[in-house]
């Protein structure tokens, strides 16, 4: 795997790196720092300081690394070098809003999540280690990737893994009303259901690689039942699948994910399938 730790020398990058440590030393292949210079006063020395000092603990950690300055605006430079490096997963922290631009286009790591070919793990709030994981599924082969991706760090980290699936709520008529739509996970796996059958799947998936898991479903709308599983859970780290943005929905930031990165504090991993 091919990783690339981004930093504008802030304390939130460094602990964003820190915590993209823990990936790198069990699944990297190639790493490389990406310091991002915009116009602020003074920036470049700043960013070439963080540089050498995260590059110093790379070094204690055994890990081989480059690294690689790039100047303008955060997210073209870190989408340009992610692409031209063909990188497997971008690493970094809440990279700062600006102007017209957070108008446009929305925070950074939001446009580099919607654009990026590969995944990206944004870092936030405090969390330091990995030993609770929540994967978010909204089925079918796409929903078994993202488990899949949970379950090989899950596998190296030795962590639990919650599989999360939201059956969405809506005004349903008694003609119309589904028994499933209020169901629990275990109910569900059960009954065979369509939702059950993938959660089966999705915990032998991780049981074959001695992951201590579990499943959870939750009942309302898709963002709020989310962001209340990540609220009610001690989970340190939040994965999630996501589709290349195309056509109109490059420009319309109002979606789940726009609104779970917005609404938690954990990190997340959002998981891009390498074949879109």
């Amino acid at each position: 795997m091919k990783i690339l730790l981004c930093t504008d020398g802030s304390a939130d990058a460094a602990r964003a790196v820190r915590f993209g440590l823990q990936l790198a030393q069990r699944h990297t292949d190639s790493l490389r720092l990406l310091g991002v210079v915009e116009d602020q006063e003074n920036a470049e020395r700043l960013i070439r300081s963080a540089l050498e000092a995260l590059g110093t603990e790379l070094q204690t950690s055994g890990l081989a690394y480059e690294t690689k300055m790039r100047h303008g605006h955060a997210a073209e430079q870190i989408l340009d070098e992610a692409a031209a490096w063909q990188a497997d997963l971008i690493v970094m922290g809440q990279l700062g809003r600006r102007g017209f631009t957070r108008f446009i286009m929305g925070g950074t790591a939001t446009r580099i999540i919607q654009y990026a070919r590969c995944s990206v793990l944004l870092v936030k709030g405090q969390r330091s280690a990995l030993r609770n994981m929540l994967v978010c599924t909204a089925g079918g082969r796409p929903g078994l990737r993202d488990v899949e991706t949970a379950g090989q760090l899950a596998a190296q980290a030795k962590a639990a893994v919650t599989v999360l699936h939201v059956m969405s709520q809506v005004a349903l008529s008694e003609k119309t009303y589904q028994p499933e739509l209020e169901a629990a996970a275990a109910e569900l796996i059960a009954r065979q259901t369509r939702e059950g059958l993938h959660l089966e799947a999705a915990l032998n998936q991780l049981t074959s690689w001695g992951v201590s898991c579990a499943a959870k479903v939750r009942h309302g709308f898709v963002v709020d039942e989310i962001v209340a599983e990540v609220k009610d859970g001690d989970y340190d780290l939040l994965i999630i699948g996501a589709n290349l943005a195309r056509g109109l929905t490059r420009w319309l930031l109002d979606d789940v994910m726009a609104h779970v990165l917005e609404r938690t504090q954990v990190p997340i991993l959002v998981v891009r399938d390498a074949r879109q």
